[in-house]
């Protein structure tokens, strides 16, 4: 990630607001303590300004200075000035083990100038610093003690430098821990950004394309992040199955074109052929008409099997209703047996119909190419045998299957054959060319799609001397399609 990314990235924009946020709470826990801090002591330092007045008016004045200073209890650094009644002037200081009683009028002047309205004031004095001071009125004049308001600034000042320090720490800490935390909690959506950018960059036109994963790394696994990050890796399996699905369809798309351009070739060579014969030749023009009329009617066949092919991939299907399968067997059996007269056709269909989910017209064309392919594909003298099973569910409850097999013990097809014997234009001629009448390879593929699209199967065993196609329907019941 370049620094540019960096500073854009949402942990550089997350980051800088929480650290800000740590700090502005941490100044503010800091003011929030010192004034709590300063309130309490100056309540404490306003209680003892209160008892300080209440031990000097027990006290008498003496001529060493003012009432109270030798008061037990009086603390260090207390300062007296009394105004006298009769206008003089009397002030002394609580030493450390000794009265000091040397203050000066300046000290006098500071202390004596606060108001006496049982008020507690903070006043600098000369010489002695800053006190808090209550001046009352009594019997010898008007009286002002002060206290030192020094160490409760001393305490103030270290308190606030010690919790400014902490603060700082807290924010270096916040910053610290922030920026590993983010940096973690967002990997995974770097890596998806990156392989988003990737997946951008790949040529999904044509081709097959290996689409990247993203790493969800070791967040719980209900984080968003993850889920996000799961939900990005199905959808770019998705897509990498659509690109996969497209690419198959593409490649078989292109197998198919070059396929019936070939089996269509052949049929209007031979009738450009024939054509030309009867221009040359005026006695053999009967039987080029003859010949052009045939590879007319295949092409025909051909081209009717390719759309019948292309509207079943287009999922243009009739609605399948009740079919008698045994009616449509017999009828489909009859039918090749007026055909061919070389094979021997048999049938094992039960009495009671068998009636199945499916279209008339196109289950029949289903018998008809299986039946045509086993006469096609097997010498003079096979037996074919076409049976219907039911199995399973009744009719009445529904969700049984109809079974139709087709039965040939001509040689079989050949294993390199069998896995793609209903691809279009397979051709199992090498193995079982003993017709001469010519396939077009899409007879099998038709069984399948139409089976298909009646929400059945199509498969087939072989071996030399059985080979069995089974078609696999679902049953019909009373209440479905109408009266039976």
């Amino acid at each position: 990630m370049t620094r540019a990314q960096r500073r854009g990235s949402l942990a550089a924009q997350l980051q800088p607001r929480l650290v800000l946020t740590v700090a502005v709470m941490a100044i503010l826990v800091v003011i929030t303590t010192l004034v709590a801090l300063r309130t309490i002591l100056y309540n404490q330092l306003d209680a003892e300004l209160d008892a300080a007045q209440v031990r000097q008016s027990r006290s008498s004045i003496h001529d060493d200075g003012p009432p109270g200073l030798e008061t037990p209890g009086m603390r260090v650094g207390t300062a007296i000035a009394v105004r006298l009644i009769d206008g003089r002037a009397v002030g002394g200081v609580v030493g450390d083990g000794s009265t000091n009683a040397s203050m000066t009028i300046e000290a006098w002047s500071a202390l004596t100038s606060v108001p006496v309205d049982g008020g507690k004031y903070t006043v600098d004095v000369p010489g002695l610093g800053t006190y808090r001071v209550e001046a009352r009125e009594s019997s010898l004049g008007t009286v002002a003690v002060g206290l030192p308001v020094a160490d409760i600034r001393r305490t103030l000042l270290w308190l606030a430098a010690f919790a400014g320090a902490l603060g700082v720490f807290a924010v270096a800490a916040t910053a610290f821990v922030t920026r590993a935390v983010l940096d973690r909690a967002t990997k995974p959506l770097v890596a998806l950004t990156d392989t988003a950018d990737e997946v951008s960059r790949l040529e999904l036109e044509r081709g097959s394309v290996a689409v990247p994963r993203v790493e969800t790394g070791p967040l719980p696994q209900h984080s968003e992040v993850t889920r996000l990050s799961t939900a990005f890796n199905d959808m770019l399996g998705r897509v990498e199955g659509a690109l996969q699905a497209r690419e198959l369809s593409e490649a078989k798309l292109r197998r198919f074109v070059a396929d019936a351009s070939h089996e269509l070739r052949n049929p209007l060579a031979a009738i450009r052929g024939y054509a030309e014969l009867g221009q040359r030749s005026p006695e053999g023009t009967a039987h080029a008409l003859g010949r052009i009329g045939a590879e007319s009617e295949r092409m025909t066949k051909l081209v009717n099997d390719l759309l019948l092919l292309a509207r079943l991939d287009a999922d243009a299907r009739v609605e399948p209703r009740p079919v008698d399968a045994v009616e449509v067997v017999l009828n489909a059996v009859s039918d090749a047996q007026a055909a061919s007269r070389d094979h021997r056709w048999l049938l094992d269909v039960p009495e009671d119909p068998v009636e199945v989910l499916a279209d008339a017209d196109q289950l029949h064309q289903v018998m008809v190419n299986l039946l045509a392919n086993a006469r096609t594909h097997t010498p003079p003298g096979t037996s074919v045998t076409a049976t219907v099973e039911r199995r399973g569910a009744s009719a009445q409850r529904g969700g049984g299957v109809a079974i139709i097999r087709v039965l040939d013990d001509g040689p079989g097809i050949a294993p390199e054959v069998l896995p793609r014997v209903f691809e279009r234009f397979a051709r199992a001629d090498d193995a079982r060319a003993h017709s001469a009448a010519q396939s077009t390879g899409l007879g099998l593929a038709i069984v399948r799609a139409v089976v298909e699209s009646f929400g059945g199967s199509a498969s087939v065993e072989s071996r030399p001397g059985l080979t069995v196609f089974t078609v696999v329907l679902p049953l019909a019941h009373r209440d479905e399609g109408g009266p039976q």
